[in-house]
């Protein structure tokens, strides 16, 4: 579709909404949308750039933190913790 079905704005590129409306050109350009969205929330990538777009950058790190360790199997914080404490000994006895 060119334009825009409620305002008629002629499309511009590969974008799925409108930027003037908001309103999606087809059905399938909002599955697309969706389905890249949810994509790019998954990987690191999209992480960062939520991160990075907050206003607070601090708070938005530290809750993305605290969704990553909820999700970690309990052998995955062991693991996590023993590295830690690895790094922190070897620090230890070269200073």
């Amino acid at each position: 579709m060119n334009t825009c079905p409620q305002c008629g704005r002629p499309r511009k590129g590969e974008v799925y909404q409108c930027p003037q409306c908001g309103v999606f050109y087809s059905e399938i350009d909002r599955i697309l949308f969706e389905q890249e969205h949810e994509a790019e929330i998954n990987t690191l990538k999209g992480r960062l750039k939520i991160i990075l777009a907050a206003e607070n950058r601090k708070q938005a790190l530290l809750n993305e933190l605290k969704i990553y360790w909820r999700n970690l199997t309990l052998k995955g914080k062991f693991t996590v913790w023993l590295i830690f404490i690895f790094i922190f000994w070897v620090v230890a006895v070269v200073l």
